[in-house]
C-alpha cells in the first residue's frame, strides 16, 4: 500500500473495511440514472459486493432508509466519509435534483482523489529521507557514542579526556539533529493528516493546528475554500436559500477562523443587510464580483468558478510545500551524515593523532 493510501485509509482501519465512498456514489449515480430507486440500487450493490463487510454495510444502509432514515445519515454511519461529503449528500436531500447533485459529489471526489494521487510521489521522497535521518540519529546516539566512550577506556587518561570532549560535542550535535528532526516530522505529519485523512475528529484537530502553522496555513486555507465553495455553489444551484447555504458551510468547516466569518455573515443576513461579502475568506476581487451578482443562480456559478480557482491555488501551494519539505529533509540528512562522520571518522582520526603525539613526546 502506498504512503498516500495509508493516510487516506487511516479512518477505515479497525475490525472491518468500509466501502469506498467514490465507488459507492458512482454506482448509485449510474443506477439512479437508469431508473432504479435508491433502495434497489443499494440492494444491487449488496448482491455484487464480494466482501462480507461491504455486503453488511449496504444491507444496513438499505434497512436504515426503509426505516425512514436519511441517506446522508446512512452514509455517515456505515461508510464514514469526510464531513464535506456528508454535507454534499445532505444538501441533495433538501431540494433540487438528487442525481445532479450526486454527479457534483462524484466530480468533487474525483478532483480530491486526483490531488492525492499527484501528491503521492512527492510525499514518499521526504518520508524516505526522514527515515534515513532517523536511523542515523538512533545509531549515533545509542550505539556509536557509547561504543567509542567504552573503547576510550583502553587509552591513556589524557586521550580519554580528549575523546570524551569530542564525543560530548558529537552528543550535542546529535541532540540538535534529533530536535530538528522531531519538529519537522511532527509538522509534516500534522499537515499530511489535515490534508489526506478522512477521519472526522483526527482531521478536524489536524486542520485546526495546521491552520496556524507557517506555509501549511495557506494550503489548508485554499483547500478548505475549495471544499466550502464547491458545497456552497451546488447548494445555490439546487435551490437552497443563501441563509441555509451559509449555515451549512459554517457548520461544515473545522477551521475556527472561517466558521467565525460565516457566522458573522449570518448575523448580517438576519438583520437584512445586503453588503456581507467583505470577509477575509474572499479575496478583494471576489468581494467586488459577488457584490455585483444579480441573482442566486449567478452567485452559484460565480462561487463554482472561485472554487476551481481555490483548487488551483491549493495545488500550487502544496507543490511549493512539498519542494520545501524535500529540501529540508535533504538538509537534515546531510546534517546527519556530518554528525555520523564527526562521531565515527573524526574520533578515530583524533585517537590516532593523540597516539602519535604521545609517542613523540615519549
Amino acid at each position: 500500500m502506498t504512503t498516500m493510501s495509508s493516510l487516506m485509509n487511516c479512518s477505515h482501519s479497525g475490525t472491518s473495511m468500509k466501502p469506498d465512498i467514490l465507488a459507492v456514489l458512482k454506482t448509485l449515480q449510474l443506477s439512479l440514472e437508469n431508473g432504479k430507486s435508491l433502495t434497489s440500487a443499494l440492494r444491487l450493490m449488496e448482491e455484487i459486493a464480494t466482501k462480507e463487510d461491504e455486503k453488511e454495510a449496504y444491507r444496513k444502509m438499505t434497512q436504515s432508509i426503509q426505516d425512514g432514515g436519511a441517506f446522508s445519515s446512512a452514509v455517515e454511519t456505515h461508510i464514514a466519509p469526510s464531513s464535506d461529503i456528508v454535507q454534499f449528500i445532505a444538501m441533495a436531500e433538501k431540494g433540487g435534483s438528487f442525481v445532479r447533485t450526486l454527479k457534483s459529489v462524484v466530480n468533487f471526489l474525483e478532483i480530491k482523489n486526483k490531488f492525492y494521487q499527484e501528491s503521492n510521489d512527492k510525499i514518499a521522497i521526504p518520508i524516505f529521507y526522514f527515515i534515513l535521518t532517523t536511523i542515523i540519529v538512533i545509531m549515533v546516539r545509542f550505539f556509536t557514542i557509547p561504543y567509542h566512550l567504552n573503547e576510550a577506556k583502553n587509552y591513556d587518561p589524557k586521550i580519554q579526556l580528549i575523546i570524551a570532549d569530542h564525543l560530548q560535542m558529537a552528543q550535542l550535535l546529535s541532540d540538535i539533529l534529533f530536535a530538528l528532526l522531531l519538529a519537522f516530522s511532527v509538522y509534516f505529519f500534522i499537515v499530511m493528516v489535515a490534508m489526506f485523512n478522512f477521519s472526522g475528529m483526527i482531521q478536524s484537530l489536524s486542520k485546526q493546528y495546521a491552520s496556524h502553522l507557517p506555509v501549511s496555513s495557506k494550503i489548508i486555507g485554499y483547500f478548505e475554500k475549495f471544499i466550502l465553495l464547491s458545497l456552497f455553489s451546488e447548494m445555490l444551484k439546487n435551490g437552497v436559500t443563501l441563509k441555509v447555504a451559509f449555515q451549512t458551510a459554517a457548520s461544515s468547516t473545522v477551521v475556527p477562523a472561517i466558521a467565525k466569518q460565516f457566522e458573522g455573515i449570518l448575523e448580517q443576513i438576519s438583520r437584512g443587510e445586503k453588503r456581507f461579502w467583505g470577509i477575509p475568506f474572499f479575496e478583494e476581487v471576489e468581494q467586488h464580483l459577488l457584490a455585483g451578482a444579480g441573482s442566486v443562480a449567478q452567485l452559484g456559478e460565480m462561487l463554482g468558478q472561485f472554487a476551481d480557482r481555490a483548487r488551483m491555488n491549493a495545488l500550487a501551494t502544496a507543490s511549493k510545500f512539498f519542494r520545501l519539505i524535500t529540501i529540508i529533509a535533504i538538509l537534515l540528512l546531510a546534517f546527519a551524515v556530518f554528525v555520523e562522520f564527526f562521531t565515527i571518522v573524526l574520533t578515530q582520526v583524533l585517537i590516532q593523532q593523540e597516539i602519535i603525539n604521545s609517542a613523540g613526546r615519549a
